[in-house]
Parts: C-alpha cells; sequence; structure tokens
C-alpha cells in the first residue's frame, strides 16, 4: 500500500506492463482490490516492466515501476540425461546436454547431488555453470547414484539420475573413436589448413604417436600432433599436395596397442602436361600433336585441356579448344607457310594448371618433291607403240610416290610432250599413235603430295618398227665342267635394223630364275659361257637386238644341259664339194670351212707344203672351238694346192685334206698380127699360141674388130614428156638428109616388179580361220605398192589357191575364213604394184585352223586402278576389256560378300560391264573381278567410293537446362557419306509446332547451347550432318531429344560437414580454428555466416572464403569473446538451410 493515502480510502489498484523494447506502458487492470496479482498472457522469454498506481476517491496517484526488467519464464526441463564419463578410483566424471526448454529465462547453473547405494538420502555436490562436472573424494569400490537439476531465475527443474556406477579404478584397451573420418580419408584442397581431432580411449591414458608413411611424424610449426585427455590432433597448416599420403598412429598403454591409418588427400590444379609436345604430322593448313598425361593430376581425374595457338611474330595466344578429352589435338586452318607456337594446359575440378608450349612449328608439307626417276628403257617396241619402264627414284621425298607423268618428243625435235593423261601407277607405261620408222625418247616425272619431280635422264633415242623375230634355239657346241659354249641362228626378221648385239640368260634347273650371262656386247652367234657349277644342270636362252634398239623375245630355252668333262677323238665335218677338187679362177675369193667336233674342244692348224699357214693381208683364217674357215682373199695360180687342216685333242687327232686348182686366163698369144690376104668383104689373120695357157688347155680363139661408133647418150629431157628422133650425117662436104623419124619415147625412169612383202607372221587361229600379218616389202621396184594378194595349199600339194579379193588387199593383214579344222596350211604373200605381182613371202612352218588357247587377261585402264568416286543418286559404271580363249567366265563379287542383287552385268568375249543406278553409301567398297577359263584364271578389283550425305548423328543428349537455354551434346554419324563431317544444322521446335527451325547451320563441335527459348515452353530439338561432298545435302535427323522444358533446375540448398563439427569445439586461447562446409543447390545459393543474430563479416582476425560449391571460416588467435554459436546459411529461389556447429545440442559453444 502507499504510505499516504492523500487522506481518503484507497479504492484500488491500477497496474500496466511494458515490454522491455516499448516505451509505452499497457493497461493490465484497472479494479484491482489487492495488493498483488497474478498477469497471465506473457509472451516466454519476454522481459517486461511493471508499474502500479493507487487510486482514491480524489484520484490516481503516482506509479510505482520495478527497477529492472522482469523475464516471463519457468522451471527449466531436466537435463535429458546423465551420462557418466569416466571413473577412477576416488572420481566419476559426469556430462549432461542442456535442457530442451530453458524454462524462458537464462540457465544460471546446475545442481549436482550424490546417493550411496542403501541410503535414502541425496546429498548436494556442487553447483556448475558447465554441462560436466568431476565428482572427487568418493569412496573406492562404493555404489553411488548421481541426479542433476537445471536451476534458471524461476527455479530448479526436475532431477535426472544417472545409473548406479562403483567407484574403482577402470582398465580398458585403447581404442580410436573414427566414427567423424568417413572411411578414415580426409580431403583438402592445398592451401587449407587442416586440423585432424580424433578421441582416443584407454584407462590408463594411452600414449599415441603419429608417422607419415613409415616414418615417425616430424613436428614442424607448420606440420604436427599435439595430445589431450581425451583426444589426438593432427595439425597441417597450409598444406600442399606433398602432404597427401598415409598416416598411421597408434596408442598404447599396460593393456595393449591399437593402430588405424589416417589417409590425407591434398587436391589441387594439375600441373603442367608431360612434355615435350610432339608433332606427329605437319601438313601445309593443319598440324597434329601430342603430349603426355600430366604427371600431378592434382589428385582428382584431368577432366580436360586446354589448347592454345600463336603465331611467333605475335604475343597474343588465341585459345583453339577447351573441352579437349584425348592427349592429341588436330589444328586446323593454318596458313602455309606462317610459323606457329602451342600451348597445352590441364584441367581438373580445381582449375587449370600451368601450361607446357611447343617448339615453333611451320605450317607446311614435311616433305619434299621427289627424286628424279631412273632412265627409262624399252622394253617392247612395235611400229605403232613403244612399253618402256624405269627405276623409282632413289628418294620419294618422305613422302610415297603417287605415280608418274610420262613425256616423250621425236629425236630431233626440241619440245616433249605429256602422254600420259592420268598418273601412271607402277614403273611400265605404253606409249601408241607412234609413226612408223620415226626414233622417240621417252623421260618420267615422279610426283608426290609434294609436287613433282625433275625430270629423268632421257631415253636412248628408240625407233617404232615391228620387233625383231627371237634368236634360234640355242645349242651346246662344247661342255665342260666349268663352261657351256653355246651357238644359235640369227633372227629371222630383224626389225629392219643390222643386228647389233644378243644377250645370253642362264637359269639352274629345276627352279632357278633367269639371270644375265653375258657381261659384254655378243656380236656372234656364238658364246662360251663360264663360271658355271660342276654337274649342275643349266638352260639357256638368246635375245637379239638391233641398231635401232628394239629387244626381241627371248628364244626357246636350249635343253637342259649338265656341266660336266667329257672325252671324245675329234671329227672333221665337211662340205660335198670340198672332198674333191676345188676348181677355181684366179683373182675369185675362195673358203675353205670345217665343222669339228671332240671333247675337250680341239686344237685346229692349217698347214700347206708342210708349212703352218699364218694369217696375212691376203689369206685370212678363223678358229673357233668347233669351226674354222681359211679365207683367200685374191687367188692366184700359186695359190693352188693340199691344205691340210688338223685337230688333236687328249682323244685323238683327224686330219683332212683341202685341194684348191686355180685356173687362170691364158697369156697373149704370141705376136705379131699378121694380117693378109685384105678384100672390100674379108682378110686373112695369123698369130703364135700363147706362151702361158693358164692351167688348161687352150679351146679357142676369139677374133674381135671395131667400128666407128654410132651411139648418141640424149640429155636435158623433161621426166614424163614423149620425143621422137631423127639423124643426120655429115662428111667434109656437108651435112646428110635427116634419116625417117622415130616412134615416140616416154622420158621415164624403168619399174621393176616389187620384192618380197616383210616378216609374214601368224596372228592368231581358230577352228576355221587363220589370221596372218606381214610388213611392207623392202624393196617396191620403184613404184607405189597398190596392193597384196594372199594364196593358200595344202602342205603335200602345189596348188595354189587365191583367198583375196582379185583387187588385192590394201592392209598388211588378213584373216583366212572358211577353213577345215585341225587341217595345216602353207600361206604365201605377194606385194602388187604398177608392173605388177611381186616375188611371194612364205609364212614360216605349216599354221593348222585350231583354236588358240589363250589364258584370261584383264586390261584396267588408269581411271580403274584409282579410286573412282561417284555421287550417291548416279549410275555407276565399271567397263573392263578381256581376254582369253575359250571365252572366259566372268565373275563379279563383293570385298565382304555384300549383295550385287542391284547390278547389272553384261559379258561378252572382249569385255565385261557393271552397271549400278541409283548408288549410295552402301554400295561403295572394292569390287572383284574375276574370270576364267580352261587356261587359267585372272583376278582384278576396282575401288568405289559413293560420295553420299552422311549419316544420322548419334547419342543426342541434354547436357545443361536453365529457362532461357538448352546445352546439347552428341556424337558424331557412324557413316560419314565418303568424306570428312563438315558442320552439323542444330533445329528447334515448340511443342505447339509441327514444324523444326534452324538454330544454327555451321556448328563445328558436337555441342552447342540453345539460347533466348521462352521460359516454361516445351522444346524439341533434333541434330543434322554435313559432309564435304554433299555441300546443300543433309543427313538424316538424329533421334529427337523428346520433349525439354526451359526452366532453372531448381535444387534447395544442401550443406555437408564433417561429422566432428557435430561435437563442441574446444580451442585453447591464442589458437586458431577453422571451420569449412561443401554447399550445393541450384541456382547457386547465397552464403551467410552468422554467430547469434548477426552476420559475420572478415576482420583481421576473422575471415570467411566461400566459393560456388564450398566455404569456411577462418578465426586466427581465438579469444573469449570468439565464444558463442556459428550457424553456416545457404539460401536461393527454392529455400534455405542452416548448419550449425554441434553434435547434440543446439547451440555449441567455443571455448
Amino acid at each position: 500500500m502507499p504510505l499516504l493515502d492523500g487522506g481518503s480510502r484507497i479504492t484500488n489498484y491500477i497496474v500496466e506492463k511494458r515490454e522491455a523494447t516499448r516505451k509505452s506502458y499497457s493497461t493490465v487492470t484497472t479494479n484491482c482490490q489487492k495488493c498483488s496479482l497474478r498477469i497471465p498472457n506473457l509472451v516466454e522469454g519476454c522481459e517486461y516492466y511493471f508499474r502500479v498506481l493507487a487510486e482514491n476517491e480524489f484520484g490516481i496517484g503516482e506509479p510505482a515501476e520495478t527497477a529492472e526488467p522482469v523475464r516471463a519464464s519457468e522451471a527449466p526441463s531436466p537435463p535429458e540425461s546423465l551420462n557418466i564419463m569416466d571413473i577412477t578410483k576416488s572420481t566419476v566424471s559426469l556430462a549432461w546436454p542442456k535442457p530442451e526448454h530453458d524454462g524462458g529465462s537464462k540457465i544460471t547453473g546446475y545442481v549436482i547431488e550424490a546417493q550411496k547405494k542403501g541410503s535414502t538420502q541425496w546429498t548436494h555436490i556442487t553447483t556448475v555453470k558447465t554441462l560436466d562436472c568431476v565428482v572427487r573424494n568418493l569412496t573406492e569400490n562404493e555404489e553411488y547414484t548421481f541426479q542433476v537439476m537445471a536451476v534458471n531465475s524461476a527455479g530448479r527443474s526436475d532431477p535426472r539420475e544417472s545409473r548406479p556406477v562403483v567407484v574403482k579404478e577402470q582398465v580398458m584397451l585403447p581404442e580410436f573413436d573414427l566414427r567423424g573420418i568417413y572411411q578414415k580419408t580426409v580431403i583438402a584442397r592445398a592451401g587449407d589448413n587442416i586440423k585432424i581431432e580424433i578421441p582416443v580411449l584407454g584407462r590408463p591414458r594411452p600414449v599415441v604417436t603419429w608417422k607419415k608413411e613409415d616414418q615417425l611424424l616430424k613436428q614442424t610449426q607448420r606440420v604436427n600432433f599435439e595430445n589431450t585427455t581425451t583426444s589426438t590432433i593432427l595439425n597441417i597448416n597450409e598444406c600442399t599436395r606433398n602432404d597427401s599420403g598415409r598416416y598411421p598412429l597408434s596408442a598404447k598403454n599396460i593393456v595393449g596397442e591399437v593402430s588405424d591409418v589416417i589417409t590425407v588427400q591434398v587436391h589441387d590444379i594439375p600441373g603442367p602436361p608431360t612434355g615435350p609436345i610432339k608433332f606427329e604430322e605437319v601438313s601445309s593448313d593443319f598440324v597434329i600433336f601430342s603430349w603426355e598425361p600430366p604427371q600431378n593430376d592434382g589428385g582428382v581425374p584431368i577432366s580436360n585441356y586446354v589448347v592454345e595457338m600463336r603465331q611467333t611474330d605475335s604475343t597474343t595466344w588465341t585459345e583453339l579448344a577447351s573441352t579437349v578429352i584425348r592427349t592429341m589435338f588436330k589444328a586446323t586452318h593454318l596458313t602455309t607457310g606462317v610459323e606457329y607456337q602451342f600451348r597445352v594446359k590441364a584441367q581438373n575440378r580445381y582449375g587449370t594448371g600451368p601450361a607446357i608450349t611447343s617448339e615453333p612449328v611451320i605450317a607446311n608439307y614435311p616433305f619434299k618433291v621427289p627424286g628424279p626417276p631412273g632412265t627409262p628403257q624399252a622394253i617392247a617396241v612395235t611400229k605403232e607403240s613403244i612399253t618402256i619402264s624405269w627405276n623409282e627414284p632413289v628418294t620419294d621425298g618422305g613422302s610415297p610416290i603417287l605415280g608418274y607423268h610420262v613425256e616423250r618428243k621425236e629425236r630431233n625435235s626440241i619440245l616433249w610432250q605429256t602422254v600420259s593423261k592420268a598418273l601412271v601407277i607402277g614403273n611400265i607405261f605404253k606409249s601408241i599413235g607412234l609413226t612408223d620408222g620415226i626414233a622417240y625418247e621417252f623421260r618420267v616425272i615422279a610426283e608426290n603430295m609434294a609436287g613433282k619431280s625433275k625430270p629423268s635422264k632421257p631415253s636412248e633415242p628408240v625407233f617404232a618398227l615391228d620387233p625383231i623375230d627371237p634368236p634360234g634355239k640355242p645349242i651346246p657346241l662344247n661342255i665342260t665342267r666349268h663352261t657351256v659354249t653355246l651357238k644359235w641362228t640369227k633372227p629371222e626378221y630383224n626389225g629392219g635394223f643390222k643386228i647389233t648385239g644378243y644377250t645370253v640368260e642362264k637359269r639352274d634347273l629345276p627352279n632357278g630364275r633367269w639371270l644375265k650371262a653375258n657381261f659384254s656386247n655378243i656380236l656372234e652367234t656364238e658364246f662360251t659361257v663360264s663360271g658355271l657349277t660342276e654337274d649342275a644342270a643349266y638352260e639357256f636362252r638368246v635375245i637379239a637386238r638391233n641398231a635401232a634398239g628394239a629387244v626381241s623375245q627371248p628364244s626357246e630355252p636350249s635343253d637342259a644341259i649338265t656341266c660336266r668333262d667329257d672325252i671324245e677323238a675329234p671329227r672333221i665335218m665337211v662340205d660335198a664339194k670340198y672332198k674333191g677338187v676345188l676348181v677355181l679362177k684366179a683373182g675369185e675369193v675362195f673358203r675353205l670351212e670345217a665343222d669339228v667336233s671332240g671333247r675337250p674342244p680341239p686344237t685346229l692348224t692349217w698347214t700347206k707344203d708342210e708349212k703352218e699357214l699364218e694369217d696375212t693381208a691376203k689369206l685370212e683364217i678363223k678358229i673357233a672351238d668347233f669351226s674354222t674357215v681359211v679365207i683367200n682373199k685374191d687367188s692366184a695360180r700359186r695359190d693352188g694346192g693340199a691344205y691340210t687342216l688338223t685337230a688333236s685333242n687328249p682323244g685323238g687327232f683327224a686330219k683332212h685334206i683341202f685341194n684348191v686348182k686355180v685356173l687362170d686366163r691364158p697369156g697373149p698369144p704370141e705376136g705379131p698380127l699378121a694380117v693378109s690376104e685384105v678384100t672390100t668383104e674379108k682378110c686373112v689373120l695369123s698369130w703364135l699360141p700363147p706362151l702361158d695357157d693358164g692351167g688348161a688347155k687352150i679351146d679357142h680363139y676369139v677374133v674381135e674388130k671395131r667400128e666407128t661408133n654410132l651411139r648418141y647418150k640424149v640429155t636435158g629431157l623433161t621426166e614424163s614428156h614423149e620425143y621422137e628422133y631423127r639423124i643426120m650425117a655429115e662428111n667434109a662436104a656437108g651435112v646428110s638428109e635427116p634419116s625417117p623419124t622415130s616412134q615416140f619415147y616416154k622420158a621415164c625412169d624403168t619399174v621393176f616388179k616389187p620384192g618380197p612383202p616383210g616378216n609374214p607372221r601368224v596372228l592368231d587361229t581358230s577352228k576355221s580361220s587363220i589370221t596372218i600379218a606381214w610388213n611392207k616389202p623392202i624393196y617396191d621396184g620403184g613404184s607405189e605398192i597398190t596392193g597384196y594378194m594372199v594364196e593358200i595349199a595344202l602342205p603335200e600339194e602345189d596348188e595354189w589357191k587365191i583367198v583375196t579379193p582379185s583387187a588385192g588387199l590394201k592392209a598388211t593383214s588378213f584373216t583366212i575364213t572358211d577353213l577345215k579344222e585341225n587341217q595345216e596350211y602353207k600361206i604365201r604373200i605377194y606385194a602388187m604394184n604398177s608392173e605388177g605381182i611381186g616375188e611371194p613371202a612364205l609364212v614360216p612352218g605349216s599354221p593348222k585352223a585350231e583354236e588358240r588357247m589363250l589364258p584370261p587377261e584383264i586390261e584396267l585402264d588408269a581411271e580403274l586402278r584409282k579410286v573412282i568416286n561417284i555421287r550417291a543418286c548416279c549410275t555407276l559404271r565399271l567397263f573392263v576389256p578381256i581376254k582369253g580363249r575359250p571365252a572366259p567366265e566372268v565373275k563379279w563379287t563383293r570385298e565382304h560378300g555384300e549383295s550385287l542383287d542391284k547390278a547389272t552385268i553384261e559379258s561378252t568375249s572382249s569385255y565385261t560391264l557393271l552397271t549400278i543406278g541409283n548408288v549410295n553409301r552402301f554400295d561403295s567398297g572394292k569390287y572383284i573381278l574375276t574370270i576364267e577359263n580352261s587356261s587359267g584364271s585372272k583376278s582384278a578389283f576396282v575401288n568405289v567410293r559413293v560420295l553420299d550425305t552422311p549419316g544420322a548423328p548419334q547419342a543426342l543428349k541434354i547436357k545443361e537446362i536453365t529457362k532461357s537455354s538448352v546445352t546439347l551434346t552428341w556424337e558424331p554419324p557412324l557413316i560419314d557419306g565418303g568424306s570428312k563431317i563438315k558442320n552439323y544444322i542444330v533445329e528447334k521446335r515448340e511443342s505447339t509446332r509441327k514444324a523444326y527451325s534452324t538454330v544454327i547451320a555451321n556448328c563445328h563441335k558436337t555441342s552447342w547451347k540453345v539460347d533466348n527459348l521462352q521460359e516454361g515452353c516445351n522444346y524439341y530439338f533434333r541434330v543434322l550432318a554435313e559432309n564435304e561432298n554433299a555441300a546443300g545435302v543433309f543427313s538424316e535427323p538424329s533421334e529427337s531429344s523428346g520433349a525439354i522444358t526451359a526452366k532453372d533446375e531448381v535444387e534447395p540448398p544442401r550443406i555437408s560437414m564433417d561429422p566432428k563439427y557435430k561435437e563442441t569445439i574446444i580451442v585453447n586461447a591464442g589458437e586458431s580454428f577453422k571451420i569449412d562446409a561443401d554447399v550445393s543447390g541450384k541456382p547457386l545459393p547465397s552464403i551467410h555466416w552468422l554467430k547469434g543474430d548477426h552476420e559475420l563479416a572478415n576482420t583481421a582476425r576473422l575471415e570467411i572464403k566461400s566459393t560456388d560449391f564450398a566455404t569456411s571460416l577462418s578465426v586466427k588467435e581465438a579469444i573469449r569473446v570468439d565464444s558463442g554459436h556459428y550457424v553456416l546459411l545457404a539460401k536461393n529461389v527454392a529455400g534455405e538451410k542452416t548448419a550449425s556447429v554441434h553434435k547434440s545440442q543446439p547451440l555449441p559453444r567455443i571455448q
């Protein structure tokens, strides 16, 4: 009551209240009759001021106010549990969590009481303000029960009892509590501080040691560990990649020892890729280079590489690609001749590492043009064609030879002409369309990717003439154990030029190769092959060459010859004319010839009058191994007599005598010549016989007379003009009358019949025909050849039948038809001119009308030897000439057995044609042609590339979706259509429409971000491919992406913290501590650190670091004011998430 009632009785009291945060009071009641009042409906935990005013009949008095605010509270709830943390022989350590409800008022302390077993009384132990307590001075081996009560301004809570516990010393094997370390692995980013705190159990207190790998951990200011009563703590400040590894720790006491291993992984950006950068391929407009992955990947897989480029004359680097997965890259669209440098960086989820830089490289072909090919050689010659061959260049310039260009010129020309229409594959070329009898030179140019080489040296001039006939079959004249002497006949036709030499080839039997046996030119038709192996068997053949450079086909091989010495007595064989007396006239040339046989070759000597003959200018002696000849170039009477040839060897000797008689003219009759009895009509002559009768009886005398010459040669006439003549006589008296006029005579040269046609030969035969050919006569008789006539006859008959038209043939070949099968014929050919039919030329042998068996041949032209490129939807035609008799059977196949049902195949005896209409990419590949007859088989192939649209892109995926964009990725088509993929076309359509629209038409990557989408709309996406050869024509579209809604992907924030932060963190004053967490969410959440109700900011001691997905709070040199409740708040449009640093308590403290 008031001390002063104002002289009037107090009628009632007015009670008012106000919240501590407000300035105005509100009335609780105006009619309180007592001096106390219970005020309901207050807000728990709020602080209030109260005042009371007394009222009497004269009014309301001054108020009485509370000096301090009063918190609306009640007694707190009891702690949830009372835990026995440790027991010794005289103490028990207790701990408990805060009550769930503080009663609206701050907890001021906790009351601890104990009760012995058997007692009903609780003994007050102590009051503490912390959440733990050590009860001391207990009786050993006694059983106790403990209880705790929370106290606030409103009073005590109900008690919370512990389990009964016996006080005695505890013995326990050491144990590590690793529940707070996930999979015993600690992951940190380079530069962060690592603190690993592990609770350690065990009684008595174990000794804890740490190792790094197998070595005791050396404590430094940066890396150290500390042991507390309940835990061991490993600290690594500003960690580096080198701190990664195994950290074994062990705890030991009297009971035993335990150990475990903590793995520390320090993640960082990767190191530089492993160099050097290798240039795999350098071309004029691209470079392919490679590198090795970094030796240090930063602890996490390398996600991709970043490739940059710069020109060496610039300091600016240009990014070429930032999503390179492989360790190889192709830099394209380079400028030829420009020098570039490249650098590569590795990237992982922590960032991009340092770069490795390449050496400078120039974009150019890595090779040069090839060297010149070898000098071409003629290997086959006709009057219309010359086939040449050559050797490859000594160097190909570093790039494979693509082919050759062949040039030719006439010998007297200076202008070279290219005669190969396309690149010649291989080193043989047949030049056609030549002029008969003209000499040609050839040269060859090689080509690779870098270009054409210098021309080869020109070939020797080669005349376009018909080939030489092969020489005759070589016959052995003498065989020894190391040598064979061969003889052969000259070719029947020398090609119109003199034979200038022969080549002899040999081969070992049975399977040897033909090798050249002579190393110098052979002029004669005889040669001794040396250097052979005793008792080895050989075959020999001969090749002729003429002055024009033409080379014949090889002769028929000799019979098998075995090299061994045989002894055979000499024999001398002479012509029948040498068996009698050889009579000849003086001045004539006489030859004494003989063939000799014997083994070894006999020694030959010529004698006359028991004197050995010697070579002189007049007398020539030739001796070979098996033949000899004596030639007397100007015989005289004294050259007559007996010539003896002696042949001797170890087997014996032989002798032959040649008798020669030389007849000369008789000497002149002895004079004087007497003339008598001369009349006008006669006279008598007389003389004496000659002194020398010339070796023969005088048969008669020849008497001659001479009159005045009555002949005259008229000159200065005009060719083809006709003239008549008359003569007048003149003497001393004058000129006589003219004689009668002669007939008219034309002034022209004398014309004769032509000579025989040259080189008659058989070209082909069938069962009813024979085809022959010949050359023009060497001598045309002075008049142009007007035609040819062919006659045939049976071999045993002389009745010839003309088989050509009566007017004759103009051509130099003819097919004789209507012949009898398997019948032999004689054939001869005549040439005709204005004077008539000349001498015949007989076709050698007796040609037979029979089917000629020819093995199959395939004549692929130069175009078919290359890859045939054809656009899709066109018609493919493969026309291939073929030969063979009988007509070969034709078969077309595909390399991998693909069907040829689409193909139309037309085949004759001379060609085959494969046609495929409307080709597509599946018609690409190798087409194999096989022809076969009874003489054999032949195969060839043609590569076809169909330039088609590519296949559809594969595996279209959605990588990222936002409200205005969608990022697409896909794989290249399985089929590129025969050429490189040029670009991709990305299309979209809204779900409400049927037609697609183009997003981009020249995408060069396999990913694209589609922008400018309308939020909430559904879209479909697809991708088409375009290659280089089908410009403007696209592939089939990829499979549709399905309906995609353009909206931001929303995920509420998530916070992940180390389990160790669930417990109270205890830090000594002056130490530092750090709290870190991983944060995620879409969109990226904003991150806030709170202490109490205040948001924290960076200060000199407090540092907050946050990235998109992680955050940390670091406090240096902690002091008491840093104690408190730290809360991490992450917010985005999807919601918010908080995390407190506690284990079970809602408000852990840092002390």
